[in-house]
């Protein structure tokens, strides 16, 4: 399939999905027995609060993909199964779905998850779907991440500090894998020539269970950084707020797109920053982006979750494009296509738009979308809204 018609089926996929095509009649209500589209995300557990909301995006899309007519004119149900946030839960839930011989799965959500799942669907699938920039896919396999990679968005988190003047860079991130791929990163991109002013004056890690760094958040202060980094999410991410806020560390935070959830703004608003930044992708602040395709799809995502009581943060950020490419999947394979199609369909697909950009799984195997689809966003407290703080790419205003 050309780009060009890869294109335009994507925009119209997702322009039915959202009600933004004009139908000149009602589609025929979908019947038959379902399309089935598992889902493995963390429903309860230390990362509910990002998976719990991804769910809630698969019951919208479901809705309105179903309200359209659905996949061939049947119905389309995304089958939501929670790993707990346990890793070897989604050994075990993945290994079900081999054995059940499902074309392709979304998730885990969590990157310890996708790890663990990686070595089971490698060479022969399912195609799994990857919820988690932090994860990175081996080439070929049948693992993908459809999102900006972390060293890019890591690439767009210095850039953006660098043009802000913030010079003298602290880091602080747990022990974990998450915590382990953003030091990764950073190294990555503080090497790059362009970055060669910009230091990083003290790093330090902390266990992911762990109550209290103030020894390590000391020990930075101590340093005279102007911003520091600290990309875990949920709790131990909690734990950094809290330590700085006992030591008097107000200075320009940065963490991962993860962190942007309004429930957990609300719980840490006593101990946020004044400046509160996120790495994240550019749907996170929807219209940011400027007139023109994306942009559109973007309002019509917003549109969707306005009509179901909601409002755009990172859950269904991260999920509405992942589940759209499952359903334009499982549309070009068919119900009785197999995952080695599936694959094959999603590794050619390019100029495919979606709310986080204009994905090429050509140039970008595995991913889809490059620097250019990442966006720093800051938490505003007056207005109790994410926004867009600079432009593509990590860019300033």
């Amino acid at each position: 399939m050309t780009g060009r018609v890869s294109s335009l089926l994507g925009a119209l996929v997702l322009a039915l999905v959202v009600g933004s095509a004009t139908a000149h009649a009602a589609p025929a209500a979908p019947s038959g027995p379902p399309i089935e589209i598992n889902a493995i995300l963390s429903l309860t557990g230390n990362a509910a609060f990002a998976g719990s909301t991804e769910a809630v995006t698969l019951k919208i899309v479901e809705d309105q993909v179903n309200a359209a007519g659905g996949i061939g004119g049947r119905p389309v149900h995304f089958n939501v199964l929670d790993d707990a946030t346990n890793p070897q839960l989604d050994v075990q839930l993945a290994n079900g779905l081999v054995s059940k011989g499902v074309p392709l799965f979304l998730g885990p959500n969590i990157p310890a998850g996708c790890l663990a799942v990686g070595p089971i669907i490698d060479k022969n699938g399912p195609l799994g779907v990857c919820l988690n920039p932090f994860v990175h896919p081996a080439a070929g396999s049948y693992q993908f991440a459809p999102f900006s990679d972390s060293y890019e968005v890591a690439r767009a988190n210095v850039r953006y500090f660098r043009d802000k003047g913030w010079t003298r860079i602290a880091m602080i991130n747990a022990t974990d894998g998450t915590g382990q791929d953003a030091d990764a990163a950073f190294a990555y991109a503080l090497k790059l020539p362009e970055n060669r002013n910009v230091v990083l004056v003290g790093q330090e890690h902390y266990g992911a269970g762990d109550v209290s760094v103030t020894a390590q958040l000391a020990r930075l202060k101590a340093q005279n950084p102007q911003a520091i980094i600290s990309y875990n999410t949920g709790l131990p991410f909690g734990t950094v707020l809290r330590g700085m806020r006992d030591l008097g560390m107000d200075i320009p935070v940065a963490t991962g797109g993860g962190n942007m959830s309004y429930a957990q703004m609300q719980q840490y608003a006593s101990i946020l920053p004044s400046i509160m930044l996120f790495g994240g992708q550019i749907s996170f602040a929807p219209g940011d982006v400027g007139p023109g395709p994306i942009h559109d799809l973007q309002m019509a995502y917003v549109r969707a979750l306005k009509k179901f009581g909601k409002k755009p943060e990172v859950g269904y950020g991260v999920m509405w494009d992942p589940a759209h490419l499952a359903v334009e999947t499982m549309r070009h394979i068919g119900p009785a296509g197999d995952t080695a199609a599936a694959r094959a369909y999603l590794a050619q697909l390019h100029s495919w738009v979606g709310i986080n950009g204009v994905y090429d799984f050509k140039s970008y195997p595995q991913r889809g979308l490059d620097v250019n689809s990442v966006l720093m966003l800051q938490w505003n407290a007056k207005t109790q809204t994410f926004e867009g703080a600079g432009r593509r790419g990590g860019a300033i205003r």
